[in-house]
């Protein structure tokens, strides 16, 4: 089956966590797939004959709901990386946070002017980044631009701690 390439867009930012935590997982068969993330889902929930929604948490139910709507969407064998957010290493969200202290909500592309005009550097001098972080972050950004588009709003792919 084919489908978009930006399917992720609809995962939920816990249920991006269940799959991260899965696809980490050396003990589970690897290229996880969608129901691989629901076997983890549903790991804490012990039943038999009650039905599954009965006495589950709402985290759990919601996230329940949102895996089962993916494996009808796009099947049981759909690779779950797919559906995983991409999320900015912690040194990128630094970056990101200074070009939104300046730009207030800036591009990917505006971002990379920042970093190529001085702001990386800023990081650096003020050391809230290390030198030895400035080629990973700079190829972090333009993998995301790459991938992305330099339209995208660099906000969307902060990681917050």
């Amino acid at each position: 089956m084919t489908f978009a390439t930006d399917v992720y867009e609809n995962t939920s930012e816990a249920l991006s966590a269940v799959i991260e935590k899965v696809l980490d997982d050396e003990e589970i068969t690897q290229p996880a797939t969608l129901v691989s993330v629901r076997e983890e889902v549903l790991k804490g929930v012990k039943t038999t004959t009650i039905p599954l929604n009965r006495f589950s948490d709402d985290q759990v139910q919601e996230l329940r709901d949102e895996i089962d709507y993916l494996i009808e969407e796009y099947g049981e064998d759909a690779l779950a990386v797919r559906f995983l957010k991409p999320l900015a290493s912690q040194s990128l969200t630094q970056l990101i946070e200074a070009g939104m202290d300046k730009l207030g909500e800036p591009t990917l592309a505006q971002l990379f002017n920042e970093l190529e005009s001085g702001l990386l550097a800023n990081l650096i001098a003020k050391g809230e980044l290390d030198d030895d972080e400035a080629q990973t972050v700079t190829a972090e950004l333009q993998a995301l631009i790459e991938k992305h588009g330099a339209d995208a709003i660099a906000e969307d792919f902060m990681r917050y701690l």
